[in-house]
C-alpha cells in the first residue's frame, strides 16, 4: 500500500491533466485488504498497478496508475493484458477515468476496451468521467 500510495503521490504532483480522485494511504490500504491487485514491478520496485473489485457480474478497476519515471515504457500494457486475461463470460471488466485525460483513453481503447457511457461532473473539479467496458 506504502508503494501504491508513492506512486500516486508523485503521479498527481507531476501530471499536467486530471488523473481522478486524490486517494489518502488509509483508502489504499483498504483497497489492498479488501480488492485485488496486479503489480508491475522492478528491483522489488513497485512500478505500475492496477487494483480492482470483484463486483458480482464484473471486475471493476478501482485505481491504476504508472510511476512517471516509469511511464512509457509498456508498464501499464502489461497490466492491462494481464486484466484482460481474467476476463469469463461471465464476467465483464468495467474501468472509469477523466475526460481530459486523453492519453489513457487512448491506451484502453488500443486494448480493446470500448467507450459505453459518461458520469457528468463525476469528479471533484467537475470533469466527467468515462466508462469503459471490455468483453
Amino acid at each position: 500500500a506504502a508503494k501504491i500510495f508513492e506512486i500516486l503521490e508523485r503521479a498527481h504532483a507531476v501530471s499536467k491533466r486530471p488523473i481522478g480522485p486524490v486517494w489518502t494511504l488509509s483508502d489504499i490500504e483498504t483497497e489492498c485488504f479488501e480488492g485485488r491487485g496486479i503489480i508491475g514491478e522492478t528491483s522489488n520496485d513497485v512500478v505500475a498497478f492496477i487494483l480492482y473489485r470483484d463486483v458480482g457480474e464484473a471486475l471493476e478497476v478501482t485505481f491504476l496508475a504508472t510511476a512517471p519515471n516509469a511511464q512509457r515504457q509498456g508498464w501499464m500494457v502489461r497490466l492491462l493484458k494481464e486484466f484482460k486475461a481474467l476476463k469469463t463470460p461471465e464476467k465483464a471488466l468495467w474501468l472509469e477515468v477523466h475526460a481530459e485525460n486523453v492519453p489513457a483513453r487512448s491506451l484502453y481503447e488500443k486494448q480493446g476496451f470500448v467507450k459505453v457511457g459518461e458520469r457528468p461532473g463525476y469528479y471533484r473539479d467537475g470533469g466527467t468521467a468515462v466508462l469503459y467496458n471490455y468483453g
